[in-house]
């Protein structure tokens, strides 16, 4: 018996030649948390990857929702981040599994969603040749929180290449500002290593996409640098 990750309850051993072999590890979720948590499927904002059935017809333009259409529409973020993809909705549960994970410091949570990020990776990025990098945190988060939750997100994806060319700068936390506050902000990331980024293709990883201003900033300075284009691969999206 293992206990699952999540709600620590007992998991019925299911133990089979993946398992003797060492070919494949058992389910780190209990069923009852896997079925709490709401997977993305179908079709797909094309840039953001919001599930295109939540849109309402009226913030649809062609094939992106009207969010997406407001960035390109800005020549200073136009064509900064080329597609986005998550693995979850951002439902009740996953909001307290989050809460777990970010802020009382469960870092080990991130090897309960191991399969079902390597399988969003592999249905839409792994014909590519991307680098990964993790969106990093500001010295002062990271020193209260321990552990970067995008790095660890970004070595379930191993073997792919890991590169941390991004510093960020101590503010205010995002989740704390309003819509308009994150899209009017100073830049708060720096590239700390171009040499890392020059020519290429670059795959940023973080736990959530909520209006996609976190993600455009780093791609901004990261397109300064010299990398070629970038998407991003997020665990949750709000």
């Amino acid at each position: 018996m293992n206990n699952c990750l999540v709600c620590y309850e007992e998991i019925a051993s299911s133990f089979g030649w993946g398992e003797f072999l060492g070919i494949s590890k058992p389910n780190p979720v209990c069923e009852t948390c896997e079925h709490a948590f709401q997977k993305i499927s179908g079709k797909l904002c094309r840039i953001c990857g919001r599930v295109w059935e939540e849109i309402s017809p009226e913030n649809r333009q062609e094939d992106i929702c009207f969010d997406c259409h407001r960035w390109e529409s800005d020549m200073e973020t136009a064509g900064l981040l080329w597609a986005n993809r998550s693995c979850f909705q951002y439902n009740e549960r996953m909001k307290e599994v989050l809460a777990l994970y970010k802020f009382r410091g469960d870092a080990i949570l991130a090897e309960a969603f191991t399969n079902d990020f390597k399988q969003t990776y592999e249905f839409f990025f792994k014909k590519e040749q991307r680098i990964l990098v993790p969106i990093p945190l500001s010295p002062e988060r990271l020193y209260d929180r321990g552990f970067n939750q995008s790095l660890l997100l970004a070595k379930q994806l191993s073997p792919i290449e890991i590169v941390e060319p991004l510093a960020k700068n101590d503010s205010v936390k995002q989740s704390k500002k309003a819509r308009q506050e994150r899209m009017h902000q100073e830049n708060p990331f720096y590239v700390t290593e171009p040499q890392k980024v020059v020519g290429k293709s670059i795959l940023l990883i973080d736990d959530i996409y909520t209006t996609g201003t976190t993600l455009r900033m780093a791609a901004k300075v990261l397109k300064e640098a010299g990398a070629t284009d970038i998407s991003s691969l997020t665990l949750v999206r709000s």
